[in-house]
């Protein structure tokens, strides 16, 4: 079976001064120009975790080109299967414009950088799983599910240790 890709929407371009889009935007910038800065880490994080779906359309090629770590490889060619997995023409282009629009920063493109991209984007999606869990949880705790009520409860306190390590450690906690 093909791989199932979300569609990019056509429309108003994404509001970049929305900061989640923005910091996403640079994320994805890195690992189509910068691969080695964020391989192996950027792999592991899902479609899920870019919340514009442009960019999660996005995140699912580079995936289906073999990864941020293909790139590292194979620089050459990186760019071509990116672009090659895309489902559509839209999306081809979104990776096009990424791949050649400059990384916004006031210094030097480094890992140190890389890593606070990778940190915030992976910090946003532990905090709105946080968020989904709480709510299970107050719902369970009304006579809910006892063993669920456990097992959500338990998936919060480990989200909530991983937020304070990468809160505290960075990119190190990845």
């Amino acid at each position: 079976a093909a791989p199932v890709h979300p569609t990019a929407p056509r429309g108003p371009a994404l509001n970049l001064r929305n900061p989640v889009y923005a910091t996403e935007r640079e994320l994805l910038k890195l690992a189509l120009q910068r691969p080695e800065l964020v391989s192996p880490a950027f792999d592991a994080y899902g479609v899920d975790e870019f919340t514009a779906p442009p960019y999660a359309a996005v995140r699912q090629a580079i995936q289906d080109a073999g990864g941020a770590e293909y790139g590292v490889a194979d620089p050459q060619e990186y760019l071509v299967r990116v672009r090659e997995a895309a489902p559509d023409d839209t999306v081809r282009a979104m990776v096009t414009e990424l791949a050649v629009e400059a990384i916004l920063l006031r210094r030097e493109v480094d890992e140190a950088y890389a890593g606070a991209q990778l940190v915030t984007v992976r910090r946003r999606a532990v905090e709105r799983r946080i968020r989904d869990l709480q709510s299970t949880v107050a719902r369970l705790g009304t006579g809910g599910d006892p063993a669920q009520l456990a097992a959500s409860q338990n998936e919060l306190w480990i989200l909530q240790q991983y937020d304070q390590a990468l809160r505290e450690r960075g990119a190190a906690a990845l």
